[in-house]
């Protein structure tokens, strides 16, 4: 695995850290003497970056100064309130864009953006997973009526602040990263169909060679399809990533 140096200054020890820039910010939420980082929403509502079992954010910052994502160190911060040098340790290639994989890690919020990063988007998942058997189908994108395959997607990513187009077609055609399948991340966008001109339908991978998507009239809902032969049940023309 590659490894990479670069620069992570944090503000002195205070009870919560924010970067106005990514809108995260660091709070111990369950008094455990530990920061757990989170974003917020448009909505004002807070939202764990990478959320464990409790519901707390599992990308924490130790009272050393680590920055640690499910036990491992991501980062180790100045907390001295000094922009003293330090070293970030990540993976180029699982870095979630161009700034991050380049190595431009320089601040707290870049450090958890890069720890939520590296195992896709659960958040747009679990939030996506909540329609399964609830969303009736139909021609619609709204969340609180019916919705086809791309309608749905669109309704979703709306939720985080990422702007999709309406169709399918044109999603695929938009995407800001194409990725392999081995590269595939939970929150991608599969589109099936012969190519990214004939694209027809878009589902949200949920990891583990499952996809949940609007279907069709007969299903009449939102589901959650596992298994390699459910997510290859046609040809996939790309997988997008919009995050």
């Amino acid at each position: 695995m590659g490894m990479m140096t670069a620069m992570l200054v944090v503000a002195a020890s205070v009870p919560a850290f924010a970067d106005e820039n990514k809108e995260w910010a660091w709070m111990d939420l369950n008094s455990d003497g530990v920061q757990e980082a989170y974003q917020y929403n448009e909505d004002g509502s807070m939202a764990p970056v990478k959320a464990g079992a409790d519901g707390i954010s599992i990308v924490t910052l130790q009272a050393d100064g680590s920055v640690q994502c499910e036990g491992e160190t991501i980062a180790v911060a100045s907390l001295d309130g000094s922009a003293a040098n330090t070293t970030a340790e990540a993976s180029a290639a699982d870095a979630a864009s161009e700034s991050t994989s380049n190595g431009n890690i320089y601040s707290a919020a870049d450090a958890y953006a890069y720890a939520m990063s590296a195992s896709g988007r659960p958040d747009i998942v679990n939030f996506a997973r909540q329609y399964i058997g609830v969303l009736p189908y139909g021609a619609g994108n709204s969340l609180n009526g019916r919705v086809d395959c791309s309608g749905f997607v669109q309704a979703v990513f709306r939720q985080f602040g990422i702007s999709l187009p309406r169709t399918s077609k044109q999603q695929a055609a938009s995407a800001p990263r194409y990725v392999s399948e081995a590269e595939m991340l939970p929150g991608d966008l599969i589109f099936y169909g012969g190519s990214i001109g004939s694209v027809s339908h878009v589902a949200i991978y949920t990891g583990d060679n499952s996809i949940v998507h609007a279907t069709n009239s007969r299903r009449n809902s939102v589901f959650e399809d596992r298994g390699t032969r459910a997510m290859h049940y046609d040809h996939i023309a790309a997988i997008g990533r919009f995050w």
